[in-house]
């Protein structure tokens, strides 16, 4: 290995690393951020491989000396060598996509994997228990059930806070004694919690808080392999992560997201469920349409819809009971509005789905409509309907000002940027005055 490295023979490292690991040319590829095709080639030797980055990237993801790569010690690329910083910027490192990749893969070649517990936010001393049986899972169930359901109703800020001392609870029995059984479903159940805590943190616009714990809940499900929930929920999980870049202003992030969770839900033991596979199609669309190209948000849609349909009483999840006609209908209109910032024809399509979504989310779920609301009067806005803009805005003030929702406040101030470009309408500027009041608040 020593004399490939010195000689750059990559193609003589690759064999070396899937012999040793077990992973596949694809799965290589993912960890360093190249096709399947470019690896194939350097491991034929009818390609070399050139250029800083994709050396660097062999340093960091296998814990190869940068050294031995070429690089000084105090080499100024970043990335080669540099594996073992305690805190990190979890939202803006280089190599997220990748760490979610090895966990998604269950590799244990990144250095940071093994530590995930370690860095979690806020963390406690932990009440060890020595032995723990079904009920104690049933009762952990119970508790990210019950996070779920405020986090609709409520927003996260309020729960945020709880969940992460439960988990620091959960995440203590790792080491406790019990079945074969119950380990599986302790692993998936902790895996809820942490994902669900991940959510809460994002509802809240705490980024770096949200990547950790959703690193830590990805790593955790994919122990849980023997459990038919991991494949369902490693997949969501990634979601989740394509979610927040797409908020963040990632696309291309999310977009890679999507097709590790797509590659994940085929790869593996059990397969997802149709629910989960509409749900990827779903996100996908998200992220095309953030790129402004119809067609592919178009074909993701179908998918998306034809995977639903699929959806059954005997193959739809427990958890999904919060994937609602409402809901799909906000996702199908979100992709639209997405669509609309750059192509203004789909503004009116946009609206009449979030109006569904809109007027079809229940009571309990009023943060699910809050987040609507201030995008669905974008979406009037774009179809150039002023008036219902105005009046659906008033209502999405209303409707967010009464939550501990950052990301609903988030909506607002993308709604304001909208409402800009009509400042010189009194009831636009009355607006725009509200949603003022509301942020400084």
């Amino acid at each position: 290995m020593r004399t490939a490295l010195s000689e750059h023979d990559f193609g003589m490292v690759f064999a070396a690393i899937r012999e040793c690991t077990g992973l596949s040319q694809t799965q290589l590829a993912a960890l360093l951020g190249l096709s399947q095709a470019r690896v194939s080639e350097v491991e034929a030797g009818a390609r070399r491989l050139t250029g800083v980055k994709p050396v660097a990237r062999i340093s960091t993801v296998f814990a190869v000396p940068a050294q031995l790569l070429g690089f000084h010690a105090d080499s100024a690329e970043p990335a080669a060598g540099n594996l073992a910083c305690e805190e990190v910027d979890w939202v803006h490192r280089r190599d997220f996509v990748t760490l979610a990749t090895a966990a998604a893969l269950g590799s244990r070649l990144h250095p940071e994997l093994e530590r995930l517990a370690d860095v979690l936010p806020d963390r406690l001393d932990p009440v060890a228990r020595p032995r723990i049986g079904a009920a104690d899972i049933d009762a952990i169930e119970a508790i990210s059930d019950g996070f779920r359901r405020w986090d609709l109703a409520h927003g996260g800020g309020l729960c945020r806070s709880a969940a992460l001392s439960q988990l620091h609870q959960v995440a203590a029995l790792d080491d406790a004694v019990c079945t074969p059984y119950v380990r599986g479903r302790l692993q998936i159940a902790t895996a809820e919690l942490a994902s669900m805590a991940a959510w809460l943190a994002y509802d809240i616009e705490d980024h770096n808080a949200a990547r950790r714990l959703w690193t830590y809940a990805l790593r955790t499900a994919q122990r849980a392999e023997g459990n038919p929930r991991s494949t369902d929920l490693m997949v969501v999980i990634l979601l989740d992560m394509a979610h927040q870049a797409l908020h963040l202003r990632r696309p291309k992030d999310a977009l890679a997201f999507c097709r590790l969770a797509a590659a994940t839900s085929t790869g593996r033991r059990y397969p997802v469920s149709p629910i989960t596979a509409g749900y990827i199609h779903t996100v996908t669309a998200w992220c095309w349409a953030t790129l402004g190209e119809p067609e592919p948000t178009r074909r993701a849609l179908v998918d998306s819809e034809a995977g639903y349909a699929d959806a059954s009483d005997g193959t739809t999840p427990a958890w999904a009971w919060v994937v609602t006609d409402a809901e799909i209908a906000a996702q199908q209109g979100h992709s639209l509005y997405l669509l609309s910032l750059k192509r203004r024809e789909f503004g009116e399509a946009a609206a009449a789905k979030l109006t569904v979504a809109a007027e079809g989310h229940p009571a309990e779920h009023e943060r699910s409509r809050a987040v609507v609301l201030p995008t669905l009067a974008a979406a009037h806005f774009r179809a150039g309907d002023l008036e219902a803009a105005v009046q659906i805005g008033q209502a999405a003030v209303t409707a967010v000002t009464a939550l501990s929702s950052q990301r609903c406040y988030a909506r607002l101030r993308d709604l304001d940027t909208i409402a800009a470009r009509h400042r010189f309408v009194p009831e636009v500027r009355d607006l725009r005055a509200d949603i003022a009041a509301s942020l400084a608040g």
